[in-house]
């Protein structure tokens, strides 16, 4: 237990009265400098967070640099096939496989795993370098006599903003 002056009477009072016993303002022992650095800490918080976010947002002229780099990288990737593919590979993921199960005479049964890629390769379809064709192998196709059998499926797509399917093909096998 301390003592400490009252803040209107300044007599002494102990830290842990809610009230000064001599002239019964409350809270005897809290100052108004208390109060006043708790502001002032307030205050200095928010600036520096607002500070922070006008220092993250990017200029017009950063902007359009970023665009232009973008567009470069783009162009650039357009003419390397493994750039290609690898992004590819995630739209053909989720566009090809509906297209492919409507070949199967029976049912389909998928053996990749939930985030392994269904297209393990692709390469540029014929002459075309406007079209990759993207293969994989984790499909089984059920038979007449309801036994499944592993086929290899190929996927064409389109190379441009928004890749579109092409055609399929399957056939008995594994890659």
């Amino acid at each position: 237990m301390a003592i400490k002056l009252c803040r209107e009477c300044k007599k002494e009072v102990s830290t842990e009265a809610k009230t000064c016993p001599n002239c019964g303002a409350g809270s005897p022992t809290k100052t108004k400098a208390n109060t006043k650095d708790a502001l002032i800490g307030g205050v200095v918080l928010i600036a520096i967070v607002a500070g922070s976010v006008t220092m993250c947002g990017d200029s017009d002229e950063e902007k359009a640099a970023n665009a232009e780099a973008a567009k470069a990288a783009h162009a650039e990737c357009q003419k390397s096939l493994p750039c290609i593919g690898e992004k590819l590979v995630i739209s053909a993921g989720y566009k090809c496989p509906a297209q492919i199960e409507k070949l199967a005479s029976h049912s389909v049964k998928w053996v990749d795993g939930t985030l392994e890629p269904k297209f393990s390769r692709y390469r540029w379809s014929g002459s075309q370098l406007d079209v990759v064709t993207l293969l994989g192998d984790k499909a089984q196709f059920q038979n007449g006599f309801g036994a499944y059998t592993n086929v290899i499926y190929e996927c064409d797509m389109s190379i441009g903003e928004e890749p579109t399917v092409l055609g399929v093909r399957v056939q008995e096998g594994r890659l």
